[in-house]
C-alpha cells in the first residue's frame, strides 16, 4: 500500500508539471499535507471559505471527480477518498482560471464581496500564479485523472452499497412528491405563460400571476424562508432553459442565471423574494424581447451585442470589440449604426446606466463602487454619463426611489 501512495504522489506531481496547474492533498481536517508543485503560493485567507464550501460539498460524493468553481474565477477538481473508519482525504486539482484576472477583476471583487481594499495587492500577486486553462485542457486533466485516481476503498463492502441517512431522506422526499398535486413546477402546467414568454410578451407576467395564486410545493424541510428560495431557483432554471432553447445565446442566459441566484441569497424575507421573483421574469422577458429585436439585425450586430452583453462590467470599446470580432472597426461601427440607430458607444452606456440602475435600485453598493463593477475609469464619469440618460444623478436616482418607497 505505501509503494502504491508513492506512486499515486509521483504521478500526481508529473500531472501538476505537465498541465503546469497546482494538485493539493488535504486531510479530513481540511489542511494541505502536500502540494505540488512545491512553489505552490496559498490562496489570501479571504479565500478560504470557498475551499472549504467546495471540500464539504464534494463529501457527499466520494470517489468522483467533481468540477467546482468559485465568485473568485477560481476553478477546482475534487476528488474525495473515504476509508472503512469514515475518515477522508482529499485530491484537489487547482486552483486554476479560464481567463487572466488583472487589477481591474480584483476591484470588482473586492467590491462585489465586500471586501476592503487592503486585500488588493495581495490578490493581484495571487492571481498572476494561477495557470489559466483552456476548456481542452480542462478535458484532457479530467479523463486523465479519472483513470490514475484510485476506486473505492477495498473491503468487504462498498461505499456505493451503504444507504446514507441522506439518501433516505431522499427516496421519502420523492415519494411524497410524486404523490403531490403540485410535484411538477408551476410553470409547466401552464401553456399561456410558455407561449407570452416566449414571445416576449408582458402579458407573461399576468399569466404568472394567475398561476401564484396556486399552493408552491415546499421546497425547504420545514424552513419557509429557504422554500421560497428554492422555488425561485427552480423557476430561474426552467426559464433559463426556455430562453436557451429559443435561440438567446448560452452565455446571456447563464449570466442572467448566475446573477440572480447569486442576489437571491442576499434576501432575507418573504416579501423581498416575492419582489424579486416578479423581476427575475421581467429580465428573462427583456432578454427574450431583445433576442426577437436582433434576429432582425446582421449577424455581426448580433455578435457585437453578445459580446457587449457578456462583457458589460469590463473595460470594453469600439476597438476592443472590433478586434474580439476580427472586424476592421469603422465597418463595425456603420454596420451597428445603420441596423440599430446608435452609435455603438451609445449602446454600451445605455446597457451599463441600464445595469446601474437595477444596482442603485437593488444594493446598498456606493457611487464608487457601481462605477468600478461597471467598468467606469472614474466616480465622475459614471455620474456623468448617468445624468446624461437620465436627466438626473445616481444619487438623485436613489434618493427619489428611497422616497418613493
Amino acid at each position: 500500500m505505501k509503494m502504491e501512495q508513492v506512486e499515486l504522489f509521483q504521478l500526481l506531481k508529473d500531472c501538476s508539471q505537465v498541465f503546469r496547474t497546482s494538485i493539493l492533498i488535504l486531510n479530513e481536517q481540511e489542511e494541505i499535507i502536500r502540494h505540488f508543485p512545491e512553489t505552490f503560493q496559498r490562496p489570501p485567507k479571504i479565500f478560504h471559505h470557498t475551499l472549504q464550501h467546495c471540500l464539504t460539498e464534494s463529501k457527499n460524493h466520494p470517489f468522483q471527480l467533481q468540477l467546482f468553481s468559485d465568485v473568485f474565477y477560481q476553478y477546482f477538481f475534487f476528488y474525495p477518498i473515504v476509508n472503512k473508519e469514515g475518515v477522508y482525504t482529499f485530491i484537489g486539482v487547482g486552483p486554476y482560471l479560464i481567463h487572466e484576472v488583472g487589477k481591474f477583476q480584483v476591484r470588482k471583487l473586492l467590491v462585489l464581496n465586500g471586501l476592503d481594499f487592503s486585500y488588493e495587492e495581495e490578490a493581484i500577486d495571487y492571481f498572476k500564479q494561477l495557470p489559466v486553462v483552456e476548456r481542452k485542457e480542462i478535458m484532457a486533466v479530467e479523463r486523465l485523472l479519472k483513470a490514475l485516481l484510485p476506486g473505492e476503498a477495498d473491503g468487504e463492502y462498498s461505499i456505493a452499497q451503504i444507504p446514507t441517512k441522506e439518501m433516505e431522506v431522499y427516496r421519502e422526499f420523492k415519494n411524497n412528491q410524486l404523490k403531490s398535486k403540485y410535484s411538477r413546477h408551476l410553470l409547466e402546467l401552464n401553456e399561456n405563460f410558455n407561449r407570452y414568454f416566449k414571445q416576449g410578451d408582458n402579458q407573461a407576467l399576468e399569466e404568472y400571476k394567475k398561476l401564484r395564486k396556486s399552493s408552491l410545493f415546499p421546497l425547504g424541510n420545514g424552513d419557509e424562508l429557504r422554500s421560497a428560495k428554492n422555488n425561485i431557483i427552480t423557476l430561474i432554471s426552467k426559464l433559463t432553459r426556455i430562453a436557451i432553447e429559443e435561440g438567446v445565446a448560452k452565455t446571456e442566459a447563464f449570466t442572467l442565471h448566475d446573477f440572480y441566484i447569486n442576489h437571491l441569497e442576499t434576501k432575507q424575507g418573504i416579501k423581498e423574494i416575492e419582489k424579486l421573483e416578479f423581476m427575475v421574469i421581467q429580465a428573462f422577458l427583456d432578454v427574450m424581447k431583445q433576442k426577437n429585436l436582433t434576429s432582425r439585425v446582421s449577424p455581426l450586430v448580433h455578435r457585437a451585442k453578445n459580446y457587449i452583453f457578456q462583457n458589460l462590467t469590463e473595460e470594453i470599446n469600439l476597438k476592443v470589440i472590433a478586434d474580439e470580432l476580427k472586424v476592421n472597426p469603422n465597418y463595425l461601427s456603420s454596420v451597428f449604426n445603420k441596423d440599430t440607430g446608435i452609435s455603438l458607444t451609445k449602446y454600451i452606456n445605455e446597457q451599463r446606466i441600464k445595469e446601474a440602475k437595477d444596482l442603485l435600485r437593488e444594493t446598498p453598493y456606493s457611487l464608487m463602487e457601481i462605477s468600478i463593477i461597471l467598468g467606469y475609469n472614474s466616480q465622475s464619469y459614471f455620474t456623468r454619463v448617468f445624468k446624461k440618460q437620465e436627466g438626473v444623478s445616481p444619487k438623485e436616482f436613489r434618493e427619489k426611489l428611497h422616497s418613493n418607497g
